[in-house]
């Protein structure tokens, strides 16, 4: 039985787009395509209208019409900046080519033969252009309609009449499957890149951000910032002791539950994992706040472990100092750390101004 949470997403893949960031990532994967592969129908039926043998059959009019339609859909394609908008703009824009085909087709000797082979064209490919899966059955539809009106099936008397409908059934299921596959395959690709940039970013046994992160995010921090911002250096005291004597498991247990304790006091503040035994906050806000984090941080985590075994934390604090590298305040924040150590661990030192 499905679950809310999969009918959920069925329902944003059958009538929407996606989940915003989805859009996004879509967007830019089926912008160049929706251009070409809507450029090449303007460019067929140019190429049609220029091999017709009987032109004056033509209403031009309507030809005219048809023609500004579908270059005004590629152009207004073209300069969209969302899913939605090159979505709606792509089916105006298919929907004004079939208008297009459907007008010669009607100036030609026998314009019920062309209905089916370019309806099937036409809706095989528009396939890859629609994300949400009702797009492209309306959209299909829309073009079966408007190639066939008056036109479809020609010979409703005869004993095979059911084989065109047929036809047209088909050529639907098959657009409608390579339109399912072309999503599945853009669904899977965007899980793909997200679980990329997890592990690329994130530290893979505490969950924070890993160093590259915490690197790129506070040195931007430190560029934008118009406030006062400090460096807390987070070190495990004793940590190898930890290992030596409870193994590898028992630390790894360690560094995940001060990882939760850093991230559950940090809040909003930049946190992640330095490496080994080694955490950094960047805290936003003035020196006397700064203090109180490293004072919270060093009581909650010593309580988390309490009745398990004695887990403390040292803190080195150094404020971030506008006009230097982020290298300046770590090595100030180390030093901080170092004296913490020094002088009886399980404390924060905060470096001189």
């Amino acid at each position: 039985m499905p679950t809310s949470r999969s009918s959920s997403s069925i329902w944003t893949y059958l009538f929407l787009l996606g989940e915003p960031e989805q859009q996004q990532r879509f967007f830019k994967e089926l912008h160049f395509i929706s251009i070409v592969t809507l450029s090449f129908g303007v460019a067929s039926w140019l190429v049609t209208v220029a091999l017709m043998q009987h032109r004056h059959a033509l209403d031009t009019q309507s030809a005219s019409l048809a023609l500004v339609g579908m270059v005004a859909g590629v152009t207004i394609t073209a300069l969209g900046k969302s899913l939605l908008a090159i979505v709606v703009s792509g089916s105006a824009s298919v929907l004004f080519v079939t208008y297009g085909f459907q007008v010669l087709i009607a100036a030609t000797d026998d314009p019920s033969f062309w209905v089916l082979p370019l309806g099937v064209l036409i809706t095989l490919t528009i396939a890859p252009l629609f994300s949400g899966i009702a797009w492209y059955l309306a959209v299909s539809l829309c073009v079966w309609v408007m190639l066939g009106w008056e036109q479809f099936p020609a010979h409703p008397q005869q004993a095979d009449q059911y084989w065109p409908m047929l036809a047209v059934v088909v050529s639907m299921l098959i657009g409608l499957s390579l339109n399912v596959y072309f999503l599945v395959l853009r669904i899977h690709n965007y899980q793909a890149q997200r679980e990329l940039a997890t592990m690329a970013y994130t530290d893979s046994l505490t969950g924070l951000n890993n160093r590259r992160r915490f690197t790129q995010s506070a040195r931007q921090l430190h560029r934008s910032a118009l406030a006062p911002a400090y460096f807390l250096m987070i070190d495990i005291d004793d940590f190898k002791q930890i290992n030596d004597e409870h193994g590898h498991d028992v630390g790894d247990e360690v560094l995940r539950k001060t990882a939760e304790v850093i991230a559950g006091i940090a809040g909003e503040h930049l946190c992640g994992r330095l490496g080994g035994e080694e955490f950094a906050v960047i805290y936003q806000g003035d020196k006397h706040g700064a203090c109180l984090l490293a004072t919270q941080l060093i009581e909650t985590v010593e309580a988390a472990f309490a009745g398990e075994r004695k887990v403390s934390i040292s803190i080195g604090v150094a404020e971030l100092v506008k006009g230097t590298d982020l290298a300046h305040s770590y090595r100030r924040a180390d030093a901080s750390l170092y004296l913490a150590k020094k002088n009886g661990k399980n404390r924060y030192e905060l470096a001189a101004s």
